[in-house]
């Protein structure tokens, strides 16, 4: 396939189409329930119910956190993944507020609390401007707030790295992947390949800056956010050299 090469903007436009059709709208639902659990289990601790779903995509994780009594206010940059979002929240009777925007730059709040999962963080090639996310949503936090933040754990990751796979997604297209690990930068590149019965082709790339621990605690710490939990999975499991995902939980300080 080649060298693997993503222009520094991938994500406009990268979650308009395959993604959406291919995979995110085929989430199983088993998955998200266990999240959703989850989450609500770690936002018990804060001051209020007003809840910032960060880089909420279609609305997976926003509809639920309504369902279970949140003021859900949710932010993407899909324009089409937010037209699924608002029609599902209208059909469910759920008030959601969802904007168009860039992570960079969230909702004024407070917030009691913000989500950002799947792996929604640490597109942007300069890592000021990740960090600078971090500060945006310590700044929209309320005193005492929460962030938790799901992505890939980097040690996991370097620990079952293969650098090219396929399987056939449930829309009946074969998906074929390749990544080019880059440990320097610490960035996971990938092409992604989707296949048709028709023969049609559809092929994505993307660059995503993958953290170790440390480094993602440290950057929380840096916004001003405290380390106030760590996990390895969703099902509250120990975050260790094996584990697939980073979940970090971070309270604003207060005063």
């Amino acid at each position: 396939m080649g060298s693997i090469e993503a222009p520094a903007d991938w994500f406009d436009g990268f979650f308009e189409g395959a993604w959406l059709d291919d995979i995110a709208l085929h989430a199983p639902t088993d998955r998200t329930e266990l999240q959703v659990s989850f989450l609500l289990d770690r936002l018990e601790g804060a001051p209020g119910r007003r809840v910032l779903d960060l880089a909420c995509g279609h609305g997976r994780i926003s509809l639920p956190l309504a369902r279970a009594g949140w003021d859900v206010t949710g932010i993407d940059l899909s324009e089409r993944s937010l037209a699924v979002a608002r029609a599902a929240a209208e059909q469910a009777g759920h008030r959601i507020d969802f904007v168009h925007g860039d992570m960079r730059n969230p909702p004024a709040g407070p917030f009691d609390a913000v989500v950002n999962l799947y792996t929604s963080f640490g597109y942007f090639e300069a890592e000021s401007e990740n960090q600078k996310v971090l500060n945006a949503v310590a700044g929209s936090l309320a005193p005492g707030g929460l962030f938790l933040i799901d992505t890939i754990n980097m040690l996991g990751l370097a620990n079952r790295f293969q650098e090219r796979r396929w399987e056939t997604l449930e829309t009946g297209a074969l998906f074929l992947e390749e990544h080019d690990l880059d440990l320097l930068a610490g960035r996971n590149r990938a092409r992604w390949m989707f296949v048709r019965d028709d023969g049609t082709r559809t092929e994505l790339v993307h660059s995503v800056r993958v953290y170790t621990p440390h480094e993602l605690a440290l950057m929380l710490e840096r916004a001003r956010l405290e380390v106030a939990g760590s996990w390895g999975d969703f099902e509250a499991g120990d975050l260790t050299l094996t584990s697939r995902r980073l979940i970090l939980l971070g309270r604003k300080h207060v005063g």
